[in-house]
């Protein structure tokens, strides 16, 4: 399995964090799956990133009443963790809406 994980800098390292963990199809037949797990701090995500994965693929599992194997038999096999930030990602997302609303002509 491939993992890559995206730490930008946080200004306090010891509070609660979410990290949002995403599982990709590596032969692009499916979508992307992702789920959100709370980690104490950023520390103990660093220290037991393999605990955290884990925890968020059995949640996923559970959301889409399925096993590990068989997501694994449909090539789910690549992840990919971040520091979820709500605020940020709704503004990329409105700044993203407001490029596409241009280019289309909307008002």
């Amino acid at each position: 399995m491939y993992y890559s994980i995206v730490i930008p800098k946080v200004k306090d390292v010891h509070t609660m964090v979410s990290i949002q963990v995403t599982l990709f199809d590596v032969n692009g037949k499916y979508r992307p799956i992702s789920t959100i797990v709370q980690a104490e701090s950023l520390d103990a995500y660093t220290a037991n990133k393999s605990k955290y994965h884990v925890r968020a693929i059995q949640k996923m599992c559970a959301q889409r009443c399925r096993t590990w194997a068989s997501l694994k038999a449909d090539g789910y096999q690549k992840m990919k963790a971040r520091i979820y930030d709500k605020e940020k990602i709704q503004a990329e997302n409105a700044e993203r809406y407001a490029c596409i609303k241009k280019e289309r002509g909307w008002n």
